[in-house]
């Protein structure tokens, strides 16, 4: 992501998100991932253009991570960071905390170039929840108007929401599940999967933010992909919603790589947020 001043051609703010797999503990969480090091493709970029605001995006789990050598990654990057010139702050935010309809904690780290004159920049306080001026949105705000399906139906008017066809024994085991539970509680240990964890095969809740969409969440055992109501995986366009993407947003590709998109995205509203900030501390 560039952004660029119109009337002096100088590029304002430059912002990229490095893959999280060698972070995650989605992933292998590997000190040794190649990706891990790609932060620098960012201060590269930021070396050679110098804008005033540098915005990396990445999971929690980046803080708690450390490097071949022992050291702290975050540590690292803020190093490199300030030895390019630039005073960089760390926020750690949850989405649902910002009016997107799921728990999704990220790590944003805003740097501002030192002679800018701009000065630290951070998220702004939260918009929703405890401490938030508006509840929670839920999976319910965010899909209660999309129509039903079931397992291998399809929405004749919405072309992004359709259901993945799950094998018949699997929906045995989810079908008498209640929300928020999974097949791994079943009483009958014939009717609970036979490897995963209870986080796995997993309904989502109606009145709650869902759990943070990821690349798999077409696939019924992944974690918490289960719809609260239907038995089958999240559809297309329930994850678009849920990322707060807008339903006239044109995605491209086959399934797969939309899906993939989808889940390493920043939520459009999240991004929203900080974007308000810099704008303002841009002028």
């Amino acid at each position: 992501m560039c952004e660029r001043s119109s009337g002096t051609g100088e590029y304002r703010c430059v912002g990229r998100g490095p893959p999280c797999q060698g972070f995650s503990l989605a992933g292998r969480r590997d000190r040794d991932d190649p990706r891990n090091h790609l932060f620098r493709n960012l201060l590269e970029l930021a070396d050679l253009v110098r804008p005033k605001v540098v915005v990396m995006e990445n999971v929690r789990l980046l803080l708690s991570m450390k490097d071949p050598d022992g050291g702290m990654v975050v540590d690292r990057i803020l190093g490199e960071m300030a030895a390019c010139g630039y005073d960089a702050s760390v926020n750690t935010v949850n989405a649902q905390d910002y009016g997107v309809p799921q728990f999704r904690e990220r790590v944003f780290i805003v740097a501002t170039r030192r002679d800018s004159g701009i000065g630290p920049l951070r998220f702004p306080p939260k918009t929703h929840g405890v401490n938030g001026v508006a509840p929670l949105r839920t999976f319910r705000d965010a899909t209660v108007d999309l129509a039903p399906l079931e397992s291998g139906q399809a929405c004749e008017t919405d072309p992004l929401h359709w259901a993945v066809e799950h094998p018949e024994h699997v929906l045995r085991w989810l079908r008498d599940v209640p929300e928020g539970m999974s097949a791994h509680d079943n009483e009958d240990p014939a009717m609970r999967p036979s490897s995963g964890y209870n986080t796995t095969y997993k309904r989502l809740r109606w009145d709650e933010p869902a759990s943070t969409v990821g690349t798999t969440f077409g696939m019924i055992s992944a974690s918490r992909n289960v719809h609260p109501k239907h038995t089958r995986s999240l559809t297309v366009r329930e994850a678009a919603r849920l990322q707060t993407f807008p339903d006239d947003y044109v995605f491209e590709g086959k399934w797969g790589a939309v899906r993939t998109m989808i889940g390493n995205a920043v939520p459009p509203q999240l991004a929203s947020v900080l974007a308000g900030e810099i704008k303002k501390a841009l002028g």
